[in-house]
């Protein structure tokens, strides 16, 4: 059964793209059939990964908007050995577009249902916003996984977030659930930081994963390339942290 994992924290800045690609690349390498749905009109995921923002023809955004099929989005990323829905700036449309429509919501969710028996993990890299495209991600994933920079706008944040899904499932929208919150560009040496992991670790106790993501250049590096970091440098920290996030969260799926 495919488990569909969304990505999200309504704050920028929090490693969401990151995140999302280095866990694809971590699957992958697992041997998992991965398909990672770029939802940032941004196009963070589908540059970092080297595609140049998708054509008309290959955009999400007439998936959303129109219900055009979704099949000729899919693009192969050869060097991860994963899928990709690539993202291109037509995504800023689609909140206007789907205004006030009953069925916007599920737009993702619906396209996605001929799509989903080809793989084991669908992974959604959401926008820096709370908006419908954010929302359709919440209601066809599974799962949420929340990136968290450890400070307090980011805090204020994932409140807001997670009392959203809270809402879509009183409404009988949503069936997703917190998996976990892992923390992102930490920095050991940031008392802030620390105060703030200690906080969450009273708060949140299992649900914040004892794996976590640490500041290091070598990320940035490898977007720019246009790899993940695997395949820029797999003998890095943030390599290897990555792969024990991916480890970790196959865990607590009971995989």
């Amino acid at each position: 059964m495919t488990i569909k994992i969304c990505i999200a924290n309504p704050k920028g800045g929090t490693a969401k793209t990151s995140t999302a690609v280095n866990l694809c690349c971590a699957l992958a390498k697992e041997h998992y059939k991965i398909m990672l749905c770029d939802l940032d009109p941004q196009c963070s995921a589908t540059v970092s990964l080297g595609y140049p923002q998708a054509d008309d023809y290959h955009s999400l955004a007439g998936v959303l908007i129109s219900d055009n099929d979704i099949n000729p989005c899919v693009m192969h990323y050869e060097t991860g050995n994963f899928d990709i829905l690539p993202a291109n700036a037509d995504l800023t449309v689609v909140p206007v577009a789907l205004y006030n429509k009953n069925d916007g919501i599920f737009k993702l969710k619906n396209a996605l249902k001929n799509l989903e028996k080809d793989y084991d993990f669908i992974i959604f890299d959401t926008p820096a916003a709370l908006n419908i495209i954010t929302e359709n991600a919440l209601c066809a994933a599974d799962k949420l996984v929340i990136p968290l920079y450890c400070d307090y706008f980011a805090l204020d944040s994932m409140y807001y977030l997670l009392s959203k899904c809270q809402k879509l499932k009183d409404e009988g929208k949503s069936h997703i659930e917190l998996l976990g919150i892992v923390r992102t560009l930490y920095d050991n040496t940031s008392p802030l930081s620390r105060y703030i992991s200690h906080e969450l670790k009273e708060q949140f106790g299992e649900l914040l994963f004892s794996s976590l993501m640490s500041f290091n250049n070598r990320v940035s590096e490898a977007q720019a390339t246009g790899v993940g970091i695997y395949f820029y440098d797999g003998s890095s920290i943030s390599s290897r942290q990555a792969m024990l996030f991916a480890k970790e969260l196959l865990k607590r799926l009971d995989i």
